[in-house]
């Protein structure tokens, strides 16, 4: 095995960059009411959660040149011949329309731009090593890039963490 330990493991990964963003971890554990009967035994365990700062992520992405000519600093609308609207990239859409109204309205916020931080998540396996552990990956992304760009994955989709699910016949 590549590392002595879990600890090693971990100090490992807390100590790894993606760029210069360092990742973090911290524990997470539920506190809400339990159930009188049958409590799941996931409401009493404490689970690790990695990641990285969800700011420093869209701050490198709103910086990458890569981007230029690929990104939207407002809403946009487009038109087909018909003057009919076309729905192309995130920015085209009216709820970014709404939300530039909103944001121009407060006289704090002119010359801000509106950043849509998009979120997604799903499970994967590893086994290399880890015993067939489970992970939920979370990933961020910005609404500002064109859906072109997003479809070739130039950097603008980043793994913001990962929470570890240990193998468990008590998990749901």
């Amino acid at each position: 095995m590549p590392f002595p330990n879990a600890a090693d493991l971990y100090n490992t990964i807390d100590a790894t960059t993606l760029g210069d963003i360092l990742w973090q971890s911290f524990s997470l554990l539920y506190d809400g009411e339990l159930p009188k009967k049958n409590t799941p035994t996931w409401m009493s365990k404490s689970f690790k959660v990695f990641s990285q700062s969800p700011h420093a992520i869209v701050k490198n992405m709103l910086s990458n040149q890569g981007f230029d000519g690929h990104f939207d600093y407002k809403p946009v609308q487009h038109y087909d011949a018909n003057g009919k609207w076309q729905y192309q990239n995130f920015m085209s859409g009216e709820w970014a329309w709404k939300q530039a109204d909103i944001i121009s309205q407060d006289d704090n916020t002119h010359g801000s731009m509106f950043v849509p931080i998009i979120l997604g998540s799903n499970k994967t396996t590893v086994s290399v090593a880890t015993g067939q552990n489970k992970y939920y990956l979370i990933y961020i992304s910005i609404g500002n890039v064109h859906n072109s760009v997003r479809r070739a994955y130039q950097n603008v989709l980043a793994l913001l963490g990962f929470l570890s699910i240990p193998k468990s016949k008590s998990l749901i």
